[in-house]
């Protein structure tokens, strides 16, 4: 039997870790006698873990070392503690990572799977999938054909980046085109993208909706007070404001069917535009004159042995499934999607396909 792990990625938190460090002592950790723990929660990296506790993120080898269960260190479960012996000068502090499993936790972002190895490709995320709504907070489109109302002026708030629920101002070029309680979206534009293989085909600007706000106030020297009621990123001041921008889909998922591929243009979620997981937006190069639909599904495939090279393909291996997209939003040329499923990280210039060779 071949037993199948399969994880949610938890992303990296500075100033969660921080905060843990703050309370460690109190209800974030037990007391052993010389040595104390702390939980972990969602969010948590063993690079922060190792950065709060241990005083150096380099730590992390040795923390994973003793988890001898964790088959990928960016995959740590909430629940799981972590022991410190906080050392002296001449006695360097010591961790070990309990197994939580002795003590009855189940971990609830984890689902264990036994299945029969089967001839044939490396195929996973195979079924069909019933209608969820997805959230793709991102777009891509020329900056000329996006229309801009103006732009987030201040915020009542002190803090650099604005939350969900802070006033903001907001200034329009044209008062008279909204009114008090009309929704409007915030958004910044971020990189050009230009497809991954070529270089030479544009597709425009990638945007991403920060947040959507409703007017609440227009004065008679036409200064406009908002307040921030959806947030998809923090507000900044210079952030651009326009009409309502659709971002969630609901859709079914039904297995990739047919013969079409082709690649993944950009990533929505990550700053660095290169990695993305289970949740992220994701763009590829085909579109409706492709044939492709919304509610059609897409593999990511690689070829690849991770420790060799994580982030090219060689093609000398065989294809292996790494991830399935479902489509939510559909373009002439391109077509907008969300990963739903993921066994490893996703890079721009992935391969995406509807059969496995």
């Amino acid at each position: 039997m071949l037993s199948l792990l399969f994880a949610v990625s938890l992303s990296a938190s500075d100033a969660h870790a921080q905060d843990a460090l703050i309370d460690f002592g109190t209800s974030g950790s037990v007391d052993t006698g010389e040595s104390d723990r702390y939980v972990i929660q969602p969010g948590d990296t063993l690079w922060d873990i190792s950065t709060a506790f241990m005083g150096d993120a380099y730590y992390w080898p040795q923390l994973w070392s003793f988890n001898d269960y964790i088959t990928n260190p960016h995959w740590i479960y909430p629940g799981q503690y972590v022991v410190f012996r906080p050392g002296t000068l001449l006695d360097p502090p010591e961790m070990d990572v309990p197994d939580v499993r002795d003590e009855g936790y189940t971990a609830q972002t984890a689902v264990l799977v036994d299945a029969e190895l089967e001839c044939g490709p490396d195929a996973r995320f195979v079924g069909q999938m019933e209608s969820s709504r997805y959230s793709a907070p991102h777009f891509l489109a020329d900056p000329d054909d996006v229309e801009v109302w103006g732009s987030v002026m201040a915020s009542k708030s002190g803090h650099h980046q604005v939350a969900e629920g802070e006033l903001i101002y907001l200034d329009l070029d044209d008062v008279d085109a909204v009114g008090c309680g009309d929704v409007v979206t915030i958004m910044r534009e971020t990189d050009e993208v230009r497809h991954p293989e070529s270089r030479g085909t544009s597709y425009g600007s990638l945007w991403d909706v920060v947040g959507h706000a409703r007017i609440l106030h227009i004065d008679e020297e036409e200064r406009v007070t908002a307040v921030v009621r959806i947030m998809y990123r923090p507000v900044h001041r210079g952030d651009l404001v326009g009409p309502v921008i659709t971002t969630d889909a609901e859709v079914a998922g039904a297995p990739p069917r047919g013969n079409l591929d082709g690649q993944v243009l950009a990533l929505g979620e990550q700053d660095l535009r290169m990695l993305s997981g289970a949740g992220d937006t994701v763009f590829v190069d085909r579109g409706r004159a492709d044939g492709l639909r919304v509610g059609n599904s897409l593999y990511v495939i690689h070829n690849r042995d991770y420790f060799e090279s994580p982030f090219e393909d060689d093609l000398s291996l065989p294809e292996h499934v790494a991830g399935r997209i479902i489509i939510t939003d559909v373009s002439e040329n391109h077509a907008k999607g969300v990963i739903v499923r993921a066994s490893m990280d996703m890079n721009v210039g992935d391969k995406v396909s509807q059969t496995v060779q």
